[in-house]
């Protein structure tokens, strides 16, 4: 099965369960490539509430400074606003001329270390919004084009399962949590570059390292180096502990 499909399958397996943010960036991680993520709930008259972040600098107190008033000036919440949603946008495409002299860069943005950021924007009902963001505290995030087209024909699909998670867990009177879900296995596969995730995935999949070699057209060294890198990042010694820290988390199926 096409991975980008049975992730697609784990968010849907995933609805009204707290696993279900870190399921749907485990979708959307397929493509773009960054290293920070950060899901929002936005409603009508109250400050955005932080689903989910798999952030490795960014504090709380920063984001803090975001739900306490900076939104207001975020472009990406601008455009949800202003009926710009259910497509991937760019901060080159929304940000305004002069963005890095406003006060929003100044007081907030450069503070949560992000050099560029891209996002999904979701108008659920009227009242409700959901953006998911991704960052890059390096380089420019990476928007994977072949990709695109198979996203930007998922988002109606993706509203529509985010819509029913929302209306299930205020049916069964379930407590949205107002802090980062706490995930050990999401906060690991974010601590891992987007060339590591694809090789995990592989490796969960069933692929050896020759496999994988000739998947990514890389050499087998250059296979058993990322091995290493993961092994050392993740503080794991083999293949069994990899198994056993991401099959427990509904980021990854297997058949």
């Amino acid at each position: 099965m096409n991975i980008q499909v049975e992730r697609l399958s784990a968010v849907i397996d995933a609805v009204a369960t707290r696993q279900f943010y870190a399921s749907l960036l485990g979708y959307l991680e397929g493509f773009f490539a960054f290293d920070n993520a950060i899901v929002y709930a936005f409603e009508y008259g109250q400050a955005p509430r932080c689903l989910m972040k798999t952030e490795k600098e960014n504090s709380d107190a920063v984001n803090q400074i975001y739900q306490q008033g900076a939104y207001l000036e975020d472009p990406f919440y601008q455009a949800l606003n202003g009926g710009g949603h259910g497509d991937v946008f760019t901060l080159r495409q929304l940000a305004p001329c002069g963005f890095y002299q406003t006060d929003y860069y100044r007081n907030f943005y450069r503070k949560t270390g992000w050099r560029d950021e891209a996002g999904v924007l979701l108008q659920l009902t009227p009242e409700r919004g959901l953006g998911i963001f991704f960052g890059s505290a390096r380089q420019t995030v990476g928007v994977r084009y072949p990709q695109l087209a198979d996203l930007r024909g998922a988002l109606t699909l993706v509203k529509s399962v985010a819509r029913l998670h929302g209306e299930v867990v205020v049916a069964a009177n379930v407590p949205t949590p107002s802090a980062p879900l706490a995930d050990s296995a999401a906060q690991a596969r974010y601590a891992l570059s987007p060339r590591e995730r694809e090789i995990v995935d592989l490796i969960l999949s069933g692929n050896g390292s020759q496999q994988i070699a000739e998947r990514l057209f890389i050499s087998l060294g250059t296979v058993k180096n990322h091995r290493k890198n993961i092994y050392g990042k993740l503080n794991i010694g083999s293949q069994a502990e990899l198994f056993s820290l991401f099959l427990s988390t509904p980021l990854r199926r297997t058949a």
